[in-house]
């Protein structure tokens, strides 16, 4: 027999409403020690989600015409700025995700169609492929502040997709804690002019109503013991530099067995942290004047070699300057990195959304990066290691990925990278340990 259970956060104010402005960073459920399998992939972060443009008392909704708004395509995940699963027996982090705000604008425009983001994808996590739609939707509210937008948000994580139960016995997990921190309020919100007025510079969400839900099937006699047993999942390690220069290198040491793929995101650092632009769109680099800085040549490298290509991404432009898409080997790599197409059903990338037609002005204008069609604008680079499934051992050479771009002004373009890898939890009478 399976039963549905509700938790409520372990760490939330009295009115029952979080908010990063308040000093309330960071959302904890528990699900306690039991005789039951929990299903991760059932697991959802349920609540209401508010938007408001001052800290007045109560605080005033955004309505229409204040042009506030936040990233269509990433719903809810606009306030997740990390994810961390621990395991109630040891407290021993099972998986972390930093950066899964941005993480999840890629993968989400990957992994997801335009007719899931009008469909369930909307209702749930209140994602959407059209911009206007969402700002009149899920931010806008009308003067009295008596619309409320739900949410119903599922986890996209290597621990809660595995396709295993996780054993909450004392003995197997002891239970498991899901950790959210939230995103400033600067890095979640944006005005579609690019500008901020007087009264609207305190503009910040609000969470209320929160609750994590989840599917846990009963023990068995016939279900075997727990005194020892495995847990495997694909992981993410994320990582976050800078680069400033037409030739730009990147090296990491990244101490992994078994990498199956990499990705990267660009993102003007003027833009992060600031109501004034989107500082989680995925956008091609861009120069200090906002014109975009296409990329003409990738190396991906390994030891310093290059790998698994033994040539370089070269970028279609070189040959037509009036092509404004990227190359179909770039895009290739991104997709393949983040859903192999040999698992791939579906996907919102097109020539629409992929197009470097576009500068990083924000504004309503229809040049403006935040008005691309199909989700919004994506742009990464990607790499995928190994045959199938199988990954690539990274623990005794360094990843590298060479970058020639037109950048060619002083605007430092912060890049996230993103390592999926294969991860194993072996528990026992002992402890638990993360094998990786």
């Amino acid at each position: 027999m399976s039963r549905y259970i509700e938790i409520r956060p372990d760490n939330i104010p009295a009115d029952g409403k979080v908010s990063f402005k308040n000093g309330f960073p960071v959302l904890s459920f528990s699900v306690s020690a039991q005789e039951g399998l929990l299903d991760p992939s059932s697991i959802r972060i349920v609540g209401d989600l508010n938007v408001y443009k001052n800290n007045n008392s109560p605080p005033t909704p955004a309505i229409a015409g204040d042009n506030l708004t936040m990233n269509n395509r990433l719903g809810i995940y606009n306030v997740f700025d990390s994810l961390t699963i621990r395991s109630g027996r040891s407290k021993m982090i099972c998986e972390s995700i930093r950066h899964f705000q941005k993480f999840m604008n890629t993968y989400t425009g990957v992994s997801s169609s335009l007719n899931d983001q009008m469909s369930h994808l909307g209702e749930s996590c209140l994602i959407m492929p059209n911009a206007e739609l969402f700002r009149k939707a899920v931010v806008e509210n009308d003067a009295a502040g008596a619309q409320t937008t739900s949410f119903s948000a599922h986890l996209p994580c290597g621990f809660c997709q595995s396709g295993n139960m996780v054993d909450l016995r004392p003995d197997g997990f002891g239970g498991i804690t899901v950790e959210i921190m939230l995103m400033p309020d600067a890095n979640v919100l944006y005005y579609e002019t690019g500008t901020v007025g007087a009264d609207l510079g305190e503009a910040h969400y609000r969470l209320n109503n929160l609750k994590l839900c989840c599917e846990v099937f009963d023990i068995t006699d016939s279900s075997p013991p727990s005194s020892s047993g495995s847990y495997q999942f694909n992981t993410i390690t994320s990582l976050y530099t800078s680069i400033n220069s037409t030739n730009a290198q990147i090296q990491y040491n990244l101490s992994l067995r078994n990498l199956q793929s990499a990705f990267m995101t660009f993102m003007p650092v003027k833009n992060i942290n600031t109501l004034t632009a989107d500082g989680s769109a995925t956008t091609f680099p861009s120069n200090l004047d906002n014109s975009v800085s296409r990329i003409n040549r990738v190396q991906f490298l390994k030891g310093g070699t290059k790998y698994p290509a033994e040539f370089d991404y070269t970028n279609i432009n070189l040959v037509d300057a009036r092509t404004t898409l990227p190359d179909p080997q770039i895009v290739k790599g991104l997709y393949d990195a983040i859903v192999p197409d040999y698992h791939q059903v579906r996907s919102a990338m097109s020539v629409v959304n992929m197009n470097s037609n576009y500068d990083l002005t924000t504004s309503t204008g229809g040049g403006s990066y935040n008005n691309i069609a199909d989700g919004g604008s994506i742009m990464g680079l990607g790499v995928k290691y190994g045959i199938g499934d199988a990954g690539e051992d990274f623990s005794q050479q360094q990843f590298g990925v060479s970058i020639e771009s037109e950048l060619v002004s002083d605007n430092p373009i912060g890049v996230y990278l993103f390592f999926k890898s294969r991860a194993t939890l072996v528990y026992s009478g002992s402890g638990i340990q993360l094998l990786q």
